[in-house]
């Protein structure tokens, strides 16, 4: 791959998954118990556990930095991004498949959770192996 259509793809890339990560993460911040249920958190905790928002929305102020940071990178230091994005996705799978395993989510998060962190290593694994101009 040259280095030019490197450097586009890798600018696509960051900004849809600094775009997406900063619209769920804004979508959390604001309607935590709504996006808590969507993705698959028991109903009743969901609805009533009175930590619940605060928890989601540490999440999101997370997320919405993180996809931030993703925009504003340029290439030469994206390496560091996607390794600091892979590391907390993984830890956030990790989470979720505790939760599932003690029954306080749905089978759906746990199967989404290992999707993300599917892509994430995709991803990560493809910008490492690109030339090092990148």
């Amino acid at each position: 791959m040259s280095s030019s259509v490197a450097n586009q793809d890798w600018d696509v890339t960051r900004k849809a998954v600094g775009s997406l990560s900063i619209w769920i993460g804004t979508a959390a911040l604001f309607a935590p118990r709504w996006i808590a249920g969507a993705l698959g958190v028991r109903p009743d905790a969901a609805r009533g556990d009175v930590a619940l928002p605060l928890l989601v929305r540490l999440g999101a102020a997370r997320n919405i930095a993180m996809g931030a940071a993703l925009l504003v990178t340029p290439a030469p230091q994206a390496r560091r991004t996607t390794e600091v994005t892979l590391l907390l996705t993984g830890l956030d799978a990790a989470a979720v498949w505790t939760s599932r395993a003690e029954g306080d989510v749905a089978a759906r998060s746990a199967a989404l959770s290992g999707i993300v962190l599917a892509l994430a290593s995709y991803g990560a694994v493809r910008w490492h192996r690109a030339p090092a101009g990148r």
